[in-house]
């Protein structure tokens, strides 16, 4: 596996360099020279102990990095080095707006590195004030009288407006377009440091230069404020906005490499409809048009976006002919709906790319096939909808050809292009009239799905510590800074302690790890005492999830080297009989845990899903679980993989390790494989789980299979729930070669035979049909 912004990666967070290791010790730091106020210019960098562009451990220094040899069209004709080369004097870090422009405006077409540090706010003034879309107004526009005037009712369908009222629209957006509209000079490097660069609301304009990387940086909500009616637009007209996060218009030698793009805190689908269409106010993420060429957009993550990447925005000649060379690899695209990429003209080869649309309904097509274009797409990995048609990948507009070989959908192998001939007619033709030969080795696609979701995107540290020397004292406040629809790979670098709080991670704050401060989980602790009960913050009284000391629905998560406690002692509140009390619980898709502890007694461990038919895939490794009644329960599909589990002993019916709530459409729910389960409780007291019927159609599935069994557990391990009644033997329990003093077979014992165990490994639960492996773990 190759991934060219490090090299020879072994975990997701050295996705932002070894700066982590440096910044959890507190020795070195990434940009750290000081930044400049709000409306100060923004300085060269200085030698010595706090040049930003100081050569990282190992020499890992995105700034001074030019595309590799071979590493796709950018690499053709002389390559593509941006800014690497750049003098002292030439190298600059940024946090405003006003500063970005001054660097970009310096020493012209001179080699320069831009280390942007924070969040660049397009839409601001010079003196850093934020601006609204009033502030852009000019010439009387409102969008009411627009919406009287234009309306197909009153004005027709058949030409596009104009008027008084369009020209203000006109003007008013130009006035927009002087702010956020950024250009990118030839020979420039624009990277973002380990802080987490966001650029939001701006469109980054590459256009008629040469030789320029954009690496590191999330891009967000290029909102345009005054999109355009066209009621000639297709059959019903559409609004069209004016602004793509990225523009790559005529250029030529661009790498775009580990970008994150997203439309954040406004996506599509709080837009209102007017005239019957959404009022969109976002163009592309990353467009390529009007004769751009040599292009190699790599191993960035595009997501929850509309039309997502053109290239070649019009069949006439006038520009593209003989240009359009991109080479697109190891992108992820998730929930996106089209333009994946769309193609006019250009040789664009397409591999290695994981494209995600399993939860999303409104996804139309993946491979865009326009006048002219020659697409040679391999190796891919698609996901899709329940139900959608294999055949409606390609999308034709215009082309009548193209080359598909070695993709996989849903896991299984197809050959797209028979899948599109077979459902329409005329066919596309395979394309042979070229074959690319500018790529790095492309990997099996069965390793895309893995390799792309641990590396893609762009990176952000967040440093957390109690004693005020870190970016923030609580782990929460460093979560609500991670804005909504995150696309970035955030580490949560948490400094050794104990953090007394509550967490929650909401679904829509993906891809962040939390790491604690040492490798030792016992070291780092989030900690709080709340129980089915217990006050809660607005009135009234917790249920069990609200009991959680950390709730976690973000999928795509990691947890490596943290404990988290409900601290929660029934001996110190007899006024309740209510004892269930959560450490943690999951609600997400592709969790990990790796290295920690869960501490509490009754209900500790809540592994749930969003909702009982959606997935929820969550690894447990190399952990420690404790508990007394039910405590690891829910309706997730959970692997305990080289684990301790501590049933601690307690009065009345017993102790109970799990309470799986298994949908019974749902094949797989917890497995524990090559674990340890040990206890404090008389021996055959204890039981190895009960069936939770948490909704009328939860059978459960427990399988433990080479697990060392503690004297404790009972010789009928698996106990029957009392109300409402569920028999153990009607739901699905078994064990297989397990050992120790309480490991035993006998009829209240199912065995698996061992075809049956070769059906129920770690692999078989986890894989799914995105081919999920977890990174690091085997």
């Amino acid at each position: 596996m190759r991934c060219p912004f490090i090299s020879r990666p072994t975990r997701l967070w050295i996705q932002i360099g070894v700066v982590l290791i440096a910044l959890l010790i507190g020795g070195a730091s990434y940009g750290s020279a000081q930044a400049a106020g709000a409306h100060e210019r923004a300085t060269p960098a200085n030698a010595g102990a706090n040049n930003p562009t100081a050569t990282l451990p190992h020499g890992l220094d995105l700034g001074r990095q030019a595309l590799p040899a071979n590493d796709g069209w950018a690499s053709a004709d002389g390559g593509t080095s941006g800014g690497s080369t750049a003098t002292l004097d030439h190298v600059y870090t940024v946090t405003n707006r006003e500063q970005l422009v001054q660097a970009l405006s310096n020493g012209g077409t001179a080699p320069k590195i831009i280390y942007i540090k924070g969040v660049i706010n397009g839409n601001e003034d010079d003196q850093g004030k934020p601006l609204t879309c009033n502030d852009y107004i000019t010439g009387g526009y409102s969008l009411d009288a627009y919406l009287k005037a234009y309306d197909p009712a009153v004005w027709g369908r058949t030409s596009v407006p104009s008027g008084p009222l369009e020209d203000a629209r006109k003007a008013s957006q130009a006035n927009q377009a002087k702010r956020v509209v950024i250009s990118i000079p030839s020979n420039t490097t624009i990277v973002g440091d380990a802080s987490g660069a966001q650029v939001i609301g701006a469109n980054f304009m590459v256009s008629g230069v040469d030789n320029v990387i954009v690496r590191n940086i999330q891009f967000q909500n290029a909102f345009d404020c005054f999109p355009q009616w066209d009621p000639t637009d297709g059959a019903t007209g559409n609004w069209n906005s004016a602004y793509d996060n990225l523009s790559i218009l005529g250029a030529t030698h661009v790498w775009v490499d580990h970008d994150s793009f997203t439309d954040g805190s406004y996506p599509d689908s709080q837009a209102p409809y007017y005239y019957g269409r959404i009022y969109e106010q976002h163009d592309g993420e990353c467009d390529i048009t009007k004769g751009a060429d040599l292009v190699t957009v790599s191993w960035n993550r595009l997501t929850n976006h509309d039309k997502t990447m053109l290239i070649g925005s019009t069949d006439s000649p006038k520009y593209d002919v003989g240009k359009l060379r991109v080479t697109v690899h190891h992108n992820a695209f998730e929930n996106t709906i089209q333009r994946l990429p769309r193609v006019r003209y250009g040789q664009v080869h397409v591999y290695d790319n994981y494209y995600n649309e399993a939860a999303n309904p409104e996804f139309l097509y993946a491979l865009g096939v326009g006048f002219s274009s020659h697409i040679y797409a391999q190796n891919n990995y698609y996901v899709l909808p329940s139900g959608y048609p294999v055949g409606n990948v390609i999308g034709v507009y215009k082309g009548t050809t193209i080359h598909t070989a070695g993709d996989l959908v849903n896991g299984k192998p197809v050959d797209l292009l028979a899948a599109y001939n077979a459902a329409n007619d005329p066919d596309l033709t395979n394309d042979t009239s070229w074959t690319p030969m500018y790529h790095l080795a492309i990997d099996p696609t069965a390793a895309v799905p893995g390799l792309v979701q641990s590396f893609a995107g762009s990176g952000r540290l967040i440093t957390v510590d109690a004693r005020g020397k870190g970016d923030f004292t609580t782990v929460q406040a460093a979560i609500d800074s991670v804005p909504l629809n995150n696309a970035q790979n955030v580490i949560i670098a948490i400094k050794a302690g104990t953090y007394r709080e509550v967490i929650n991670i909401p679904s829509t704050k993906p891809y962040i790890t939390l790491l604690g401060g040492t490798t030792r989980p016992e070291d780092t602790v989030i900690a709080f005492d709340n129980w089915s009960g217990s006050p809660a913050p607005n009135g009234g009284t917790l249920g069990t999830s609200g009991s959680a000391t950390a709730t976690l629905s973000g999928h795509d998560f990691v947890a490596r080297n943290i404990t988290f406690a409900n601290t929660f002692n029934p001996a110190s509140h007899p006024e309740t009989n209510q004892h269930q009390a959560v450490a943690v619980k999951t609600a997400a898709d592709r969790m990990i845990f790796d290295h920690d502890r869960f501490l509490g007694n009754q209900d500790t461990l809540y592994v749930n899903s969003p909702s009982t038919t959606s997935i929820a895939r969550q690894l447990f490794t190399n952990s420690y679980v404790e508990g007394t009644i039910d405590f690891i329960f829910g309706r997730a599909t959970a692997v305990f993989d080289r684990d301790t589990i501590f049933i601690k002993n307690t009065s009345g019916t017993g102790p109970k390790m799990t309470a799986a709530a298994t949908p019974s459409a749902q094949q797989y729910g917890f497995l524990v494989d090559r674990s340890t389960v040990r206890s404090d409780a008389p021996a055959g007291s204890s039981f190895l789980g009960r069936p939770w019927p948490a909704t009328p159609d939860a059978r459960a599935q427990v399988t433990v299979r080479n697990t060392w069994l503690a004297a404790a557990i009972s010789s009928s391990p698996w106990q029957s729930w009392t109300s409402p009644p569920v028999y153990w033997r009607t739901v699905r329990y078994a064990e297989y070669d397990n050992r120790g003093p309480g490991a035993k077979v006998n009829a209240n014992r199912p065995q698996l035979t061992p075809a049956q165990a070769a059906q129920q490994t770690p692999l078989t639960y986890l894989l799914g049909q995105d081919n999920w492996t977890p990174d690091g773990w085997h």
